[in-house]
């Protein structure tokens, strides 16, 4: 294919793109003064509940409607997690063997910090660098931010990565630490005699 009608194909298909949005404007500017919600009744009251109804059929359009929630691969998003839970086993395994060698309880007494460290590393060489984690980017799956409009996704601002980061690897830590506490604290499971 040329440069001149790989040019007119885009051309085209920008033009499409085009007409359906203004189609799609069009129609909901449409349902929009059809609706029994532009009744005069209505628009007299205050200004919070002169409002509401408007907002709530449009939050209603979207949620029904096909442009308005993306549908996400929910299935891929599960495959990529075990992918990323896999990776973290087989890293968690090679540094406990290493540890092995300073001591027979390094590698239990070490294990959260450890996991915490990796998870850490991965998060930055995969999500923060690349926007995706190892196992999204074996199935080409990306983290975007979806509040964007348009054909074209964002990807995550450093605010959002931050965010995601602190709640995945911070709070995965913080959970096991605490798991691990009650768990001590609780000293086992003892029958009750009778």
């Amino acid at each position: 294919m040329s440069s001149t009608n790989f040019a007119a194909a885009q051309q085209r298909v920008l033009e499409r793109r085009r007409l359906r949005e203004a189609e799609a404007r069009a129609r909901l500017a449409e349902q929009r003064q059809a609706s029994p919600i532009n009744h005069p009744a209505l628009q007299r009251l205050p200004y919070p509940l002169c409002s509401l109804p408007q907002s709530g059929l449009s939050l209603w359009n979207a949620i029904k409607g096909r442009e308005g929630i993306r549908p996400a691969f929910r299935v891929g998003q599960v495959d990529a997690e075990l992918l990323d839970e896999e990776l973290l086993g087989l890293l968690k395994g090679q540094v406990g063997e290493a540890l092995k060698y300073f001591g027979p309880q390094a590698r239990e007494d070490w294990s959260h910090e450890v996991q915490f460290a990796l998870r850490a590393i991965l998060f930055k060489l995969s999500i923060w660098d690349h926007d995706a984690s190892y196992g999204a980017a074996l199935q080409n799956l990306r983290y975007i931010d979806s509040r964007s409009k348009g054909p074209v996704h964002s990807t995550p601002t450093k605010l959002q990565k931050s965010l995601y980061g602190l709640l995945t690897v911070g709070g995965r830590y913080a959970w096991d630490k605490w798991e691990s506490w009650l768990v001590n604290q609780e000293g086992g499971y003892e029958e009750v005699s009778i």
